[in-house]
């Protein structure tokens, strides 16, 4: 039995039941058209085009192959923002109109960009940040003048455009120090987010937050006259003051957040027959033992023990075409689990409290084959063959084209909009504020892509890279205004022993000798695995070859999926079987079997330079067959054969005796010749008698 995780593809409108037993009405996103992707040399073979083009194109503005692109590019942004990070001038990386955006400035940056465009497409470009024309250290304000950092808006409805205008200071250069120092000085009451997008910083607060003026009973502090304000206790500022202190830190209030889980709605897995998620991405545990990767929220802390799967069919995604049967198919059991900080700890200053929103369900039933994909929902009865392979994990970048598929609202897509950290509402959460057991999570969120409740958990992908797991959305009055997915990359950080995605790949293939083909001791055995229907080989892939009676061996992948090795001596035929690795994955093995090359007839050797040749004479009859001997191969059937007398008992003679008894032999031919000419002339002449 096989089961593909993570879940997809629904019309743009879809009605879904919440937990509540009510009925929404989820309708696709927006979509932000990434022309200008380069899709050379990437493969949409088998891609299904009915669904994943209709999907991508609705939400995206994409075609296929400009979607695999854009996961490629996300890909080579992500990993190039490990050496720009530390570089004077940076400030983030996004993507757009088909190129990395750098922004930032300065010699050291430009001078790395440069070097990044060289070791490949020239996809690079840096962009400076617009900076405030008025001085970094503004003037204290007098007495009789109002501070400027007013308070903004509270309520949810509020707009979540930015609600002051930034102010000249010092600037934020990182988000871990940034969300410390305003957790630190401002408190966690309210606070949603600490994120990074468009060149700037933004601090999000919600619903759930108190007056901006900071803790009751405490007047507001004044502006501060200097960058270096002195630190305050926690409650002591208020986060417009806080907001105030840096030229490129905005305030931006949004609606309430919550995770999307549904109960007895029906879906992906029940947890303890209570709680209903989304299967994530399917991986290896540190020995190698399958694992599924799913939200840590809907372990409720670690309470719950076992997971049971839900039918495609039996879902919202599905159709509901066919009713839920219980008793429930087993899926596993929960292992580790993390919703928030280390031990699920309450967001605080200490960097130890910002964490993920990650769940391990391990000991997977027996019989159950996952499946390094995730569905569409096009078509839930036999979804393997449109799933989206997963070759791959990156970081997401904003600008990203994603796509995301939960049991609920099935498969949708969009665009990140920031990269941060968020502050979600643990199981401890208590009306009317919820703000006593809030959760940071390092997440991106998304506002054209939709969801609803039970899909968190479900994955995250940009083309055929793991970027996320669902953990929840945003709404304001009864309107979902963005999706939340916590960052693949940093979550399976946390979970001890660490863990290893499953990636899809190919079975190798032969490309020589041919099929039938016959093969040399030393010669070069060549092949190739296969791509389609994903963009690319998963990196760092090699095939392992086990010629038979012989230790197996691994020969490295290329970039265009080629391998080869030099062929061992062997008696009789080459034997060995190929099979596609990466760590525990594996395709599986197919086997060749090629016969060994005849041996070469002597009469085939080269003639002398110069010497020349006779045209042929009529082919003559076939000789009668002579069974070959001292181990000899029988030559094919149209091969020429030549039968010669077999000599023994000869005397070894050198050159020299040869040529000496060459010459004997046509000195007597010669003497012979003319005595037998005079003997002729004698008769003619001798008289006749009668």
């Amino acid at each position: 039995m096989a089961l593909a995780l993570g879940l997809g593809a629904v019309p743009a409108s879809a009605v879904a039941t919440e937990s509540d037993g009510t009925q929404s009405s989820t309708t696709a996103g927006s979509g932000v058209s990434a022309a200008g992707l380069s899709t050379a040399g990437l493969s949409t073979a088998n891609l299904s085009a009915a669904g994943l083009t209709e999907a991508v194109a609705r939400d995206l503005g994409l075609t296929p192959g400009e979607f695999e692109a854009a996961g490629q590019l996300g890909k080579r942004a992500a990993e190039a923002a490990a050496s720009l990070n530390s570089l004077p001038g940076y400030v983030g990386i996004s993507l757009a109109e088909g190129r990395i955006v750098v922004q930032g400035s300065g010699a050291a940056l430009q001078a790395r960009v440069d070097e990044l465009n060289q070791s490949g497409p020239a996809d690079f470009v840096l962009r400076p940040v617009a900076t405030p024309a008025e001085p970094l250290t503004p003037a204290a304000p007098s007495a009789s003048e109002p501070s400027s950092a007013a308070a903004p808006d509270a309520s949810p409805a509020a707009s979540a455009e930015a609600t002051i205008a930034p102010a000249p200071g010092r600037s934020a250069r990182d988000i871990d120090q940034l969300f410390q120092e305003y957790v630190r000085d401002v408190g966690t009451a309210g606070l949603q987010a600490v994120v990074f997008t468009d060149g700037h910083f933004v601090i999000r607060t919600g619903a759930h937050s108190t007056p901006e003026s900071g803790v009751p009973g405490i007047p507001d502090a004044p502006q501060p006259t200097t960058p270096e304000a002195t630190v305050a206790a926690p409650g002591t500022a208020s986060p417009a003051e806080f907001a105030a202190r840096y030229s490129n830190v905005q305030l931006e209030t949004g609606a309430s957040l919550k995770t999307e889980e549904s109960y007895f709605g029906g879906q992906g897995y029940f947890a303890d027959n209570l709680a209903i998620c989304s299967a994530g991405f399917s991986a290896f545990g540190p020995t190698g033992l399958p694992l599924v990767l799913t939200a840590g929220h809907c372990t409720e802390d670690g309470l719950a023990k076992a997971a049971d799967l839900e039918p495609a069919t039996s879902s919202p995604a599905g159709g509901w075409k066919n009713p839920l049967v219980r008793p429930l198919a087993p899926l596993g059991k929960f292992g580790f689990s993390q919703f928030g900080g280390v031990d699920n700890s309450v967001a605080t200053s200490d960097p130890a409290t910002v964490g993920t929103d990650i769940a391990v369900v391990e000991k997977i039933r027996q019989d159950l084959s996952l499946e390094p994909s995730a569905l569409r929902w096009d078509d839930a009865e036999n979804p393997d063959p449109t799933s989206v392979k997963v070759i791959g994990s990156t970081a997401p970048v904003q600008g990203q084209p994603v796509c995301r598929s939960g049991r609920t609202t099935g498969w949708k897509c969009g665009t990140v909009d920031s990269v941060g950290i968020w502050l979600m509402p643990g199981r401890n959460s208590l009306p009317p504020l919820y703000d006593n057991d809030l959760r940071a999570v390092r997440a991106f969120d998304s506002l054209s892509v939709k969801s609803s409740g039970g899909d968190s958990g479900g994955p995250w992908i940009s083309g055929n890279y793991a970027v996320g797991t669902h953990i929840g959305s945003e709404t304001s009055s009864g309107v979902q205004t963005r999706a939340l997915a916590a960052t693949f990359v940093d979550s399976v950080r946390e979970i001890p022993g660490g863990v290893e995605l499953e990636l899809f790949l190919n079975k190798p293939a032969v490309t020589s000798p041919a099929p039938g083909g016959t093969f040399g001791a030393g010669q070069t055995i060549t092949g190739q695995v296969p791509a389609a229907p994903a963009s690319a080989v998963a990196e760092g892939s090699t095939v392992r070859i086990t010629v038979e009676g012989q230790a197996p061996f691994e020969v490295p992948v290329d970039d265009a999926g080629a391998w080869s090795f030099a062929a061992p001596a062997v008696s009789g035929s080459l034997r060995f079987t190929a099979e596609t690795v990466n760590g525990f994955s594996a395709s599986g093995a197919s086997a060749f079997v090629f016969a060994p090359t005849p041996a070469a007839s002597p009469s085939t050797e080269a003639t002398v330079a110069g010497t020349a040749t006779a045209a042929p004479a009529a082919p003559a009859p076939a000789p009668a067959a002579v069974p070959a001997s001292h181990g000899a191969v029988s030559p094919a059937g149209d091969a020429a054969v030549v039968v010669r007398p077999r000599l023994e008992n000869l005397p070894e003679t050198g050159a020299s005796g040869l040529l000496l008894a060459g010459g004997l032999a046509a000195l007597a031919l010669v003497a012979g010749g003319a005595l037998l000419a005079l003997s002729r002339r004698r008769k003619r002449a001798a008289p006749h008698h009668r």
